[in-house]
């Protein structure tokens, strides 16, 4: 470089070149600023060079090149790893947020520490806080010092034009001009202006912060006294903190606009002045300890762990302490290749590979593989390479916003911008486009979607949000408070929710259009400490020192209680019966056992990157697990030796899997949707909209055709017979009709969305009276004044069913034990009683004989997690835990015996009956079941029915081949996921059809069948875990059982899409193929039918008893939601590293996703969402492929609004439903190992 630069001092002493050519020359003698030149740098470049002036290059002489681009990286830039340290320096790092109050400008008090840093204040010098920022007037311009440990250095500025830093993120300096003058320093990316002015006390060429404000107007002004020192941190909106110090050090922190002015974090410190000691509410101080250089040397956090840190003679960390060896490691630094060597805890290490710019380029990974990356001079990210070698790319335009994204396989996102950086138009790999449109002050005002429909968005002048019109014109009006945090939310119809909110703005109260209150107490932290509902029932949380739940109590007064060991993993958790389950770790905090409360185990193995590589089950099954050079399932061997294999193209789709010889192809669209998946046996192909809505699926010639709204509600499904089902809304988007060919239903509902009633062509009525909970307390079937049937429900206060009244079969009373399992069902004569152990299967289980199955009823014994005897009935099993054999003794004859076959996928293939009758089983290149036949002795097909689906919800079967019945086809027609109508017709005779209207019980399992003449033409009595025979009389009959499942008389067992579920013993007859994860039993059904359901076989939903528009019962209340009235996901998000399976977007629905895969997000950030401010980062439409993540309970997450979350871990796939509208994923989408 300095032969480059001698040339062109020549060539410009010649005339042969300009300044600018000494410039550039000159930067690349300046280490930390190579690369600048290159064409893409140039490019760049220019317009940064252009307003930074010649101070970098003064910089460079000084020999502080690297220094400037070292103290220019941004906290979101640095390579972190342990707790953490900075890869690339060896700095620890600690970053916090020490108060945050919500609003459209939120107020924010952040504090930020490296061991390197030493331009801190109230804080001590090695700590940055938001109170520190500041300008520092300098002969040669002007140094930035921020929140977050960086310090920028800044040209001279003019007061005609703004400047940008010489390194770090580019915010522009202005100036007003005046002398004294205030300087502001925009910040792009969180749409907020920092403003610096002078301030009596301190010296003149410092300009403390003073403000904060953002393009409306909201302002947040920091006060100081007469020596400078600040007091009052106030928000325009009405916060207002006190800020105390003390010699120089902040103290405390007050919240002055709270009633009792609570001190909200008090701040101790050393003799030498370093911060020492951070004390909330609690009492309990989060301890520091500093050497002589100010350098951190260890943490003693609220609830005991400890952290150390080790340095070495250049002041970086070579090795970190944790308690117990927790995340210990030790590091080394090769100054001459730029390289840092760091060794986990477990003795496995990865390498980071830095170019002079601090920069990582790359990164190989404990297992030997390489990630390389390329960077501009800003640290935006220009390429990836993958360690197979796949390479993403990034164009920015002159402001450095992305405006290309190219991804391995060539498919392109294109960006166009407008003059803030703002995208309004967003170009995807398929050319369609979606377009959005701001005012002057930058609120989002318009959006058009890809296939022209328009959604517009109204804010009042401090840019909060007061209405949304959606495409069809239905406005929804929203009151704020001065913050812009919701207060009152009108829907189209008039339905409004209001919102009461404490001094913090989190919400204390909601109230429903119904008028139904639910109130919510905080701690001083933000925990709730109680919810409140509109009955009084009341739950109630304790927290520990370190904001980890200790216990929840609910309305029953049942408590389930956690302990944690270090880094706050949980240790134990023991549920409200006693039992408990224990939870072991390795040292990198990865879980590595889960023992049971009957002493069974559940173990897991990772390789030295931390995957998981094998796991072995509460039986000792062994499941083991390959992956490729990204981290990605390339194989998965289950204990029988048979092994699946994946094969991905280069943007990570599985394209093709391949078990026991049986390969199954998947083509993509440029959206990476599927076009056609082929299996041995069956071929699919689907046709999507511009919106990625699913307009039809053809499996093996049979049809399934979607129209949609504007607002991608699904409007009517055509099954392969012809039939046909059109949906109508109301303006909030209540299904109002449904149409079932020439039948009609008309639904009316309440200002809360329930189904008041629902009318079957203007005769048969269904009418629901639901309580202030949003409980179904009656359903009645009538016919003009005539009751044809009548069921009453009762509920102790934490929702559970103990009782129902019915005008057939008189009134039905249950008993519940402490794990809110039924034990008892007592009734006329009636009586079921049953017992569970420890692990939850069922022990003793007895019914009445009139229910059938009484061979099944009795005791039960098990081996592990197996039933091996059930009354008269004995199983085995396989070595992967799959029933294979059903023996029922006979006093007089020889058994009954049924033989099960399974595949290599864990699907049932086929089963041999008693007499000898031989049926198998097809399924699609999803794992749903599309056909099953009965074969001959000769093994040629007598008998065959195919199943046609939309999405999980069969929706037709066809059956062929039945003497006595020739071909019979029946179609399925729901509202959501509830069945409502099944129609049935000769195959050969489309005008003989038979309806009935479908009324179904509180999660959705059919109840009755009831004819065009209202009367009820089959009607279920099963016991309470889903054995039995229709009541005598009935006409008709149904196949369908609990949600999700389908009653095979052959096999004596309901299938559950991907398990078979024995409604004999409460169980199922497969182990969960996800594991341990749904659930601590992978075996057992839901824990109580009343309540939970399980669509897919694979995970357990609870929201029964609430009306399908109802918001679910979780761990927080509903507080209004967003002002659109959007549903938000809340809690936390992973996926395990093995798990493949994806799920589709149903019709009517499009996610919203915040982070990318393998990202995590801040509950600071879950709020966001919640406040609708950030724009997602990824949008599914209907029909869309995405990995089926995990939303597990919400320990110590605190979402505002609207946020639906779960009580136990649920699957994404259980959580959408067709025409949701737009969801909102506000959780994580780690991956978890496991």
């Amino acid at each position: 470089a300095l032969v480059v630069l001698a040339d062109t001092l020549y060539d410009y002493a010649n005339g042969r070149a300009s300044l600018w050519d000494v410039a550039f020359a000159a930067l690349d003698c300046i280490p930390g600023m190579k690369g600048l030149t290159t064409l893409g740098g140039l490019a760049r470049g220019i317009r940064s060079l252009a307003t930074t002036g010649l101070r970098g290059l003064r910089q460079g002489a000084l020999g502080l090149g690297r220094a400037v681009r070292r103290s220019g990286r941004a906290g979101d830039d640095l390579v972190l790893r342990s707790d953490p340290i900075d890869m690339a320096t060896g700095e620890m790092v600690m970053d916090a947020t020490d108060l945050r109050l919500p609003g459209v400008l939120p107020l924010v008090l952040r504090r930020h520490h490296r061991t390197g840093l030493r331009t801190g204040g109230w804080l001590g010098p090695s700590w940055a806080c938001t109170l520190d920022q500041r300008l520092l007037l300098e002969p040669a311009g002007v140094r930035l010092v921020t929140d977050d440990g960086m310090v920028l250095d800044y040209p001279r500025p003019l007061s005609d034009a703004p400047v940008l830093p010489v390194e770090g993120p580019r915010w522009e300096l202005s100036w007003d001009g005046r002398p004294g003058g205030e300087m502001t320093v925009r910040q792009p990316e969180a749409d907020r202006t920092l403003h610096f002015g002078t301030v009596p006390g301190r010296p003149g060429a410092e300009l403390p912060l003073t403000a904060i404000s953002d393009r409306h107007g909201n302002r947040i002004r920091i006060a100081h006294d007469a020596n400078g020192t600040p007091t009052d941190v106030a928000h325009d909106a009405g916060y207002h903190v006190g800020v105390t110090t003390e010699d120089g050090r902040l103290t405390e922190l007050r919240l002055l606009s709270a009633p009792d002015r609570p001190v909200l974090l008090r701040y101790g410190y050393d003799e030498r002045g370093n911060l020492a000691e951070i004390r909330d509410s609690t009492g309990v101080p989060l301890t520091f300890t500093y050497d002589r250089d100010r350098r951190m040397t260890g943490w003693v956090d609220r609830t005991g762990t400890w952290y150390r840190y080790r340095y070495d003679d250049r002041g970086r960390c070579v090795a970190t302490e944790g308690v117990d060896g927790v995340l210990s490691s030790s590091i080394s630094y090769d100054t001459e290749t730029r390289r840092t060597l760091f060794t986990d805890s477990l003795g496995h290490t990865t390498v980071y590979e830095f170019n002079d710019c601090y920069q990582l380029v790359t990164e190989t990974d404990a297992s030997g593989h390489h990630t390389r990356r390329a960077y501009d001079r800003y640290d935006r990210l220009l390429s990836l390479t993958d360690p197979l070698g796949h390479t993403t790319t990034c164009a920015y335009d002159e402001r450095g916003e992305l405006v290309e994204l190219v991804r391995p396989d060539g498919r392109r996102t294109r960006f166009t911008r407008d003059e803030d950086g703002r995208w309004t138009e967003a170009v995807g790999a398929d050319g369609l486009g979606w377009r959005r449109e701001f005012d002057e002050r930058g609120n989002l005002v318009r959006v058009v979607d890809p296939v022209g429909a328009v959604t517009r968005y109204t804010h009042d002048e401090r840019g909060r949000h007061t209405s949304t019109t959606s495409a069809l014109g239905n406005t929804t009006r929203i009151e704020t408070d001065a913050a812009g945090l919701r207060l009152a939310v009108t829907d189209p119809l008039g339905g409004t929710v209001t919102i009461r909110r404490d001094a913090f703005g989190r919400p204390v109260s909601h109230t429903d259009p119904l008028g139904a209150t639910t109130s919510v107490e905080w701690t001083l932290e933000g925990r709730p400490l109680r919810v409140t509902d509109a009955q009084g029932g009341t739950r109630s949380w304790t927290w520990d020192a370190g904001g980890n739940p200790l216990s929840l109590t609910d309305p029953h007064g049942a408590t389930t209680r956690w302990t944690y060991g270090p880094f706050d993993q949980v240790a134990t958790r023991t549920d409200p019966d006693g039992t408990r389950h224990h939870f072991t770790r390795d040292t990198e905090l990865r879980l590595t056992r889960v023992t049971g409360p009957d002493g069974l185990t559940w173990e897991y193995s990772h390789d030295a990157a931390g995957r998981t590589v094998a796991e072995t089950d509460f039986d000792g099954r062994s499941f083991s697990y390959t992956h490729d050079a990204c981290g990605r399932l390339a194989a998965r061997t289950n204990p029988l030796g048979e092994v699946t294999r994946y094969t991905r193209d280069s943007a990570g789709h599985v394209v093709s899997s391949e078990t026991a010889g049986a390969r199954t192809d998947f083509t993509l669209d440029a959206e990476g949707r599927v076009l056609r998946a082929t299996s041995p046996d069956v071929e699919i192909e689907r046709v999507w909209d511009p919106m990625g809505r699913l307009l039809s699926e053809t499996c093996d010639g049979r049809t399934v055709s979607h129209e949609y709204d504007l607002l991608g509600r699904l409007t009517s499904t055509t099954t392969p017979s012809g039939h046909r089902t059109s949906h109508g809304y109301d303006a909030a988007g209540h299904r109002i009709t449904l149409t079932s060919d020439r039948h009609h239903m008309a639904i009316q509902r309440d200002a809360a969305g329930h189904e008041l009633r629902r009318t079957i062509d203007a005769r048969v009525g269904f009418d629901h009276t639901w309580d202030d909970l949003g409980r179904l307390s009656r359903q009645t079937v009538t016919v003009g004044s005539r009751t044809v049937r009548e069921r009453g429900y009762r509920y102790r206060a934490d929702h559970q069913l103990t009782g129902l009244t019915d005008s057939l079969d008189g009134d039905l009373a249950f008993d519940l034990d402490a794990m809110r399992r039924v034990t008892g069902v007592t009734g006329r004569d009636w009586t079921e009683r049953y017992a569970y152990d420890a692990a939850g299967n069922q022990t003793v289980a007895h019914w009445p004989p009139a229910a059938a199955g009484a061979e099944e009823a009795g005791t039960r014994t098990h081996t592990g997690t197996r039933v091996t005897t059930a009354g008269r009935t004995r199983y085995v099993y396989d070595d992967a835990g799959r029933t294979i054999v059903r023996q029922i003794t006979r006093l007089s004859r020889k058994p009954d015996t049924w033989r099960y076959t399974w595949d290599a996928e864990g699907r049932l293939a086929a089963v041999t009956t008693p007499d000898g009758t031989r049926w198998t089983y097809l399924y699609d290149p999803f794992g749903r079941r599309v056909a099953k036949r009965r074969h001959a002795a000769d093994g040629t097909v007598v008998e065959r029915t195919d199943f046609s689906w939309a999405g999980p919800l069969l929706v037709e079967q066809v059956t062929t081949g039945r003497q006595e019945t020739g071909g019979t086809t029946v179609s399925w027609d729901y509202d959501g996921r509830r069945p409502v109508a099944q129609t049935e017709r000769a195959t050969s005779d489309d005008i003989d059809a038979r309806f009935y209207a479908i009324v179904t019980d509180l999660v959705g399992t059919p109840t009755e069948l009831v004819d065009e003449a209202g009367e009820i033409a089959w009607r279920a009595r099963p016991t309470l875990w889903g054995l039995g025979a229709p009541a005598p009389g009935a006409t008709t009959d149904t196949p369908l059982r609990f949600p999700g499942q389908y009653a095979d008389a052959e096999t004596g067992w309901h299938y559950n899409v991907h398990r078979h579920y024995d409604p004999a013993t409460g169980r199922y007859t497969s182990p969960d193929p996800l594991g341990l994860a749904p659930a601590a039993n992978p075996v057992t059904y839901v824990p109580n039918p009343h309540r939970f359901t399980d669509l897919l076989g694979l995970a357990a939903y609870e929201g029964g008893g609430a009306a399908p528009d109802a918001p679910d019962d979780g761990l927080f209340p509903n507080p209004g939601g967003r002002a659109d009235r959007e549903t938000v996901f809340s809690g936390h998000g992973d996926i395990d590293h093995w798990d493949v399976r994806t799920t589709v977007v149903p019709e009517g629905t499009t996610l919203a996703m915040y982070c990318r895969h393998g990202e995590t997000i801040t509950d600071d950030f879950a709020n966001d969402i919640e406040l609708e401010s950030p724009w997602p980062v990824e949008l599914y439409g209907p029909g869309s492929e995405v990995p089926n993540y995990w939303l597990r309970p919400p320990d110590g997450l605190t979402v505002l609004g609207q946020a639906r979350t779960v009580d136990v871990a649920t699957r994404l796939s259980d959580l959408l439903e067709p025409n949701m509208g737009r969801v909102h994923w506000a959780a994580c989408r780690e991956i978890y190992g496991p």
